[in-house]
């Protein structure tokens, strides 16, 4: 369901997916050690998805957070979250010149 989440384009996949995992949830049919191991299961792969997936990285950061506002995963799994800085490009702030 995360990489589903991952490969989509726009919002709405990402809130129709935190709300099947919420009601999942509600009803009891998955677990929490079944969520955190899903969740770490994406987390350990996160750097093969990428190659398919440029944007994987923020787009799971910003589903984990709507997961963790939700109350659908625990701060703990939010904070196991793998982060990647966004790299930044030379013409980013110097206007492309290079500095002596």
């Amino acid at each position: 369901a995360i990489v589903m989440v991952l490969e989509s384009n726009g919002d709405t996949a990402s809130h129709m997916m935190m709300k099947l995992l919420q009601s999942f949830w509600k009803t009891g049919l998955i677990t929490v050690d079944q969520m955190n191991r899903g969740f770490q299961r994406v987390y350990d792969e996160l750097h093969e998805i990428c190659l398919d997936v440029p944007h994987a990285h923020p787009i799971m950061e910003a589903f984990v957070d709507l997961c963790y506002q939700e109350s659908v995963i625990t701060k703990q799994l939010r904070d196991a979250c793998p982060f990647r800085g966004r790299k930044r490009f030379v013409s980013e702030g110097d206007g492309g010149l290079i500095k002596n």
